[in-house]
């Protein structure tokens, strides 16, 4: 463990008490500090985790502060470590701030104390397969003791570091609103999948969430490495502006294709041209383990696109990157087919993402909740073939908006959906988007959703529920709402 001496008698204060504040507190009790944990909700919401904290709370006491953020919990702290979900331009922390106390996320506090290399994952869409599929394919590489995956996907960092050692490897999955409280957060290897607008109802504006995903590279330097979407012209950018050594994933296009100006990015990896959908190495990778690619200018199968158990052609590009971290990492190109073809399907992360419920008198529901935003729903709609032209999508689209642009789906809905079915209160902005494109059905149930979309279904088609939206207007969070969606389906066929 990296500077674990520096917390111990420290008196830290912690915002926020859910999964994240649990495991921070957990580790800085022992790490030897003396711990205050402050919610804005009160102990009758908290109870489960409250229960947590007594377990540890024997070691040394734990000041509880609920209901609110009083001045009190300020007053003697030498740092402050806030959870991802509390905005960090609350006003007692913009006080904090004033004081010159020093505020750091979880995720730049967990890995200061990491012993092991980190891979880091980020973008708007498909950090948590990418994060699977990664951690697949250096397992089947067996260069580190353990893989462990951690961070946005469910487990808290904070709650892995205290197990791990330098023969092992992070894979990491890295939000917006991890990435914005990071100061000298340094992965070995970073990805940036895609950068379209999300989250703008907290960053503000799209340059905000913007840089707060640049952070997963400002402190990497050249022995490091940094993975790209050579097609999303935000993420290529980044090329302007990193030390880490760059490598391309090209889901669209041969590296040969790039003019021989683009340098760096034509290396990498490609999904081939053919009938077979080879997915290739193009270039040569002198991996941070010392594995060297085949020369320059000659193509090397890594596996074919049926080799890959996700259906889509958005997971052919999360394979892309995972692959190259791979290769980076010094996996051969025969265990990264292996680690591709092994991957666990059962893992929560792969509920509600574009999940096959049940087909019901030749008409499939697709459960795609997770899709909190438009590049999702863009990515679900390209994934459902368009048999002769005919519109075969039944669309369940509504909930708390974000600051959605919707017109990036025009093009897809004018050419797929016949009818969205908008479910919730908050639905005017995509209603307005929309409706001269294809016809809305308004409801007020997820029942209600999945009966009128099947009633004007037919043999063929397809009910998805992907919603582009949060689900705070109407459930606790996105799993809810597609277990709702399952469980009306399920009464459906009944």
């Amino acid at each position: 463990m990296r500077n674990p001496d520096i917390f111990n008698g420290k008196n830290v204060t912690v915002f926020g008490l859910h999964r994240s504040g649990v495991a921070v507190t957990k580790l800085l009790v022992a790490l030897g500090a003396t711990v205050t944990v402050t919610d804005s909700r009160d102990s009758a919401d908290l109870s489960a985790e409250i229960e947590r904290l007594e377990q540890i709370s024997h070691q040394r006491t734990v000041t509880l502060y609920l209901g609110g953020h009083p001045e009190a919990c300020i007053v003697e702290a030498a740092l402050i470590v806030v959870s991802p979900g509390v905005p960090l331009d609350i006003p007692i922390l913009c006080q904090a701030r004033s004081q010159g106390i020093p505020i750091l996320g979880e995720l730049e506090f967990a890995a200061s104390v990491c012993p092991a290399p980190i891979v880091a994952i980020t973008g708007t869409k498909g950090k948590s397969t990418t994060t699977l599929l990664t951690a697949a394919i250096l397992e089947a590489g067996r260069r580190f003791e353990n893989v462990c995956v951690a961070g946005n996907i469910g487990v808290p960092l904070a709650a892995e570091v205290q197990n791990l050692t330098c023969k092992d490897i992070v894979v990491l999955e890295a939000s917006s609103f991890q990435l914005e409280s990071t100061v000298t957060f340094r992965p070995s290897v970073s990805v940036v999948l895609n950068i379209s607008p999300d989250h703008l109802d907290r960053h503000g504006t799209m340059s905000a969430y913007a840089k707060a995903k640049e952070k997963i590279c400002a402190n990497q330097n050249a022995t490091d490495w940094i993975v790209l979407n050579a097609c999303d012209k935000r993420v290529a950018g980044f090329a302007t502006m990193i030390r880490a050594r760059p490598i391309y994933f090209h889901p669209s296009s041969c590296p040969e294709e790039v003019p021989a100006g683009g340098g760096a990015r034509r290396q990498g990896t490609y999904l081939q041209n053919d009938e077979n959908g080879n997915l290739c190495l193009f270039g040569n990778i002198a991996s941070a383990t010392a594995y060297t690619a085949v020369p320059d200018k000659k193509p090397q199968f890594l596996c074919y696109v049926k080799d890959i158990p996700l259906p889509g052609a958005h997971n052919v590009r999360n394979t892309l990157a995972a692959a190259a971290v791979g290769l980076i990492l010094g996996v051969t190109p025969s265990q990264i087919r292996t680690g591709v073809q092994g991957l666990n399907r059962a893992h929560p992360a792969f509920k509600h993402a574009f999940e096959q419920v049940l087909t019901v008198n030749e008409v499939q529901f697709i459960d795609d909740s997770k899709a909190t935003n438009v590049d999702s729903v863009k990515s679900a709609l390209e994934s459902i073939p368009a048999p002769d032209e005919r519109k075969t999508v039944l669309l369940i689209m509504g909930g708390y908006d974000k600051g959605n642009d919707y017109t990036p789906l025009l093009a897809l809905v004018k050419k797929k959906v016949k009818k969205v079915v908008m479910l919730g209160i908050h639905t005017q902005r995509i209603q307005k988007a929309l409706e001269a494109h294809t016809d809305i059905l308004p409801v007020t149930t997820m029942g209600e959703a999945v009966c009128v979309a099947y009633q004007h279904s037919g043999p063929g088609d397809v009910v998805l529920l992907s919603p582009a939206n949060a689900s705070f207007d109407m459930y606790t969070d996105y799993k809810a709402r597609g277990n709702a969606f399952k469980e009306a389906v399920y009464a459906l066929q009944s």
